[in-house]
């Protein structure tokens, strides 16, 4: 009866995050965009056909792709990007690029995008983050998160590296610093610089110096510091946390797709503080 219940109100929870809300004046204000997905335990049906990670080849998750906007409109005592408090929303659902891409889109038209002084789309190198945001964010400031964006020189690190630790910890420090002063260039001439001894170690440097290449763009963080902006997307890997992974993701728990869109709908609900917003337009409905 409680999954019945549930399924009915994370639909109905679904209804009511389409409806229309007029944008508030955000003139002054910096829109941030961020995007990610993580994978949800699926039951066999739902992940049938799907290549992946299972011992038969066969996938076990699927991917609930979190999207989430706030608002900035000054900096700390220290110097630092500073989030408005409470202005975190957050939409989700284990759906198809395009189909996250209208529902990211419709939050932040009532969010104000529309009218933000500057819009910034934050996200990992995901081709589908960066298609949607220049798709429905068009004149965006697009920013990999730091912190992913770091995870693909210790990659490499590690594959040329792993057993002589000096070394590794000295090339990869020199890398964070050219990293941190949006120094991108540097970063893949040092790769390239590498000289493989195996497969694994040349198809790592390939893999990485094309992911430099490919967003060194989105890499200019000594120039979003100057800007006052944020270059990390914690506020959304926290939101995948407690939206998804909490819930979700729990020992022994298996989904169906439906079952585990009506949750993420609800827990949206939650987390947005709109959970009463949402039983008054349902009692008026009613």
């Amino acid at each position: 009866e409680i999954e019945r219940i549930a399924h009915k109100l994370g639909s109905e929870a679904e209804e009511f995050s389409r409806v229309a809300a007029p944008a508030p004046d955000t003139g002054h204000q910096t829109v941030y965009v961020c995007m990610d997905g993580t994978g949800g335990p699926m039951v066999g049906a739902e992940t049938e056909g799907r290549s992946g990670k299972g011992e038969n080849g066969q996938a076990k998750t699927r991917e609930a792709k979190l999207g989430c906007i706030f608002t900035q409109s000054g900096m700390d005592d220290d110097g630092n990007a500073e989030r408005d408090e409470h202005s975190t929303t957050y939409v989700g659902a284990i759906e198809t690029s395009d189909e996250f891409s209208h529902r990211l889109y419709e939050e932040g038209l009532k969010r104000g995008v529309s009218q933000a002084k500057r819009v910034c789309v934050i996200g990992d190198g995901a081709g589908w983050i960066w298609t949607i945001a220049q798709e429905q964010f068009q004149g965006a400031i697009e920013i990999v998160d730091l912190y992913h964006a770091r995870e693909h020189y210790w990659n490499v690190a590690n594959a040329f590296y792993s057993n002589r630790k000096g070394m590794l910890h000295r090339w990869t420090e020199k890398r964070r610093e050219e990293l941190d002063a949006g120094n991108v260039a540097k970063v893949i001439k040092a790769i390239l610089r590498l000289v493989p001894k195996t497969d694994e170690q040349r198809e790592t440097a390939k893999t990485e110096v094309g992911y430099f290449q490919k967003h060194r763009k989105r890499m200019r963080y000594d120039v979003f510091r100057r800007l006052g902006l944020f270059v990390g997307s914690g506020v959304l890997e926290a939101g995948c946390r407690a939206i998804i992974g909490q819930r979700l993701k729990q020992s022994g728990m298996h989904w169906t797709l439906a079952g585990a869109n009506s949750i993420i709908a609800l827990r949206c609900l939650l987390f947005n503080s709109r959970w009463e917003d949402f039983w008054g337009w349902r009692a008026r409905a009613t």
